[in-house]
């Protein structure tokens, strides 16, 4: 669930001072490629890299910036220090804390970004954090990621242009390319640093994802992604919101108008699959982005689901014209896919779970 792609931030001055989080000290990266592009030194809006062709290809959004940076760029270990209690919030008015092993620390010009190890989830439970909110750890990332693309891929049926808003850490852009059909994925993430940490530190998270001839990874600002697609009359069959919270920086990308920028992007059948927040603890969030995805499209059908990273309750969504992903019959499609691939969370004993809005949140969910 991740972003990177938060915009408008200036870069991160060079007198910056140094933080605390998680007990661990962040510092301003070094003088590395991905550092030159994470302060703006480099043009980052418009880089693509593609590992399985190895090489720089040219994207319509014009110059071409820095490749992904070889893992030597990325230092600081500090795998061996001490545990130290890990706080997160959880909507306006609660928190969590994990222990927490400090593992990695860095300042982009966009965010602080985090890895630890968390005790509590075993030998899968490395995470990492941007501006100190949990965003995917290996035990449970799959939760969401499974969530938002399968039931939209599999009731889509012919799925084959996928783009994914954000999505640094390559876990939408896995489970997309286990779908035959797709031959494009599209990953607009806006901070380098984000990838090279995951590629570093988590690798097995994108899966390769990153590798596959299939996946181009944009470095940019998502806006200016949908705009650059519009203004050629592109047409994607999914997209897919793999951003920071809606509260934050990416606030502008979970409202109506932009929104109204993706319906004119889907092709015919096409749908956006987005993460709502917390119903319990962001009730208002949650109304507010249902009612403006109400306000633009026909079919908007919210799921929910546990997820123990972000420690409640946590709620999706579906929003097309034309696909009523809730209402489709994909059975035959999910036991093909099932029969090759190994998914970890959705499943059709679970769609219906998914599906079933709890009778007391169903005020903040609202006109199903």
């Amino acid at each position: 669930m991740v972003n990177s792609r938060k915009s408008g931030r200036a870069p991160v001055a060079a007198s910056c001072r140094a933080k605390f989080e998680c007990g661990i000290k962040s510092k301003i990266l070094p003088d590395t490629a991905v550092a030159r592009v994470a302060r703006g030194e480099l043009p980052q809006m418009t880089g693509t890299w593609n590992h399985a062709k190895n090489r720089h290809d040219r994207h319509p959004l014009e110059e071409v910036a820095s490749p992904m940076p070889a893992k030597r760029d990325i230092s600081d270990d500090l795998s061996t220090a001490a545990l130290r209690p890990c706080t997160a919030p959880l909507g306006p008015w609660a928190g969590y804390v994990f222990a927490a092993r400090p593992v990695f620390a860095a300042t982009s010009a966009y965010q602080h970004i985090e890895v630890v190890d968390l005790p509590a989830f075993g030998a899968l439970g490395r995470a990492y954090r941007l501006d100190g909110r949990f965003m995917a750890s290996l035990a449970d990332a799959h939760i969401c990621h499974e969530c938002m693309v399968h039931p939209l891929l599999l009731a889509h049926g012919n799925a084959q242009r996928v783009l994914v808003l954000g999505g640094g850490d390559g876990g939408s852009a896995r489970e997309a390319l286990r779908h035959p059909s797709v031959r494009e994925v599209v990953v607009a993430e806006l901070d380098a640093q984000v990838p090279a940490t995951i590629l570093q530190y988590m690798p097995t998270l994108a899966d390769g994802a990153f590798d596959d001839p299939r996946t181009t990874l944009v470095i940019g600002d998502a806006r200016d992604l949908v705009d650059a697609a519009l203004a050629r009359a592109e047409a994607f069959d999914a997209v897919i919101f793999d951003l920071t919270d809606a509260d934050g920086e990416a606030a502008t990308l979970h409202g109506a108008p932009f929104f109204a920028k993706l319906r004119a992007l889907l092709g015919p059948r096409g749908a956006i699959a987005l993460q709502l927040g917390a119903p319990w603890f962001e009730a208002d969030q949650v109304a507010r982005m249902l009612d403006a995805l109400r306000s633009v499209f026909k079919f908007v059908q919210p799921m929910n689901t546990y997820v123990p990273l972000y420690g409640t309750l946590w709620a999706l969504a579906f929003a097309s014209d034309s696909l009523d992903v809730r209402g489709s019959d994909a059975t035959v499609a999910t036991q093909a896919l099932l029969s090759r691939e190994s998914l970890r969370h959705y499943s059709p004993a679970r769609r219906a779970a998914l599906f079933d809005i709890p009778p007391e949140l169903m005020a903040v969910f609202g006109d199903r």
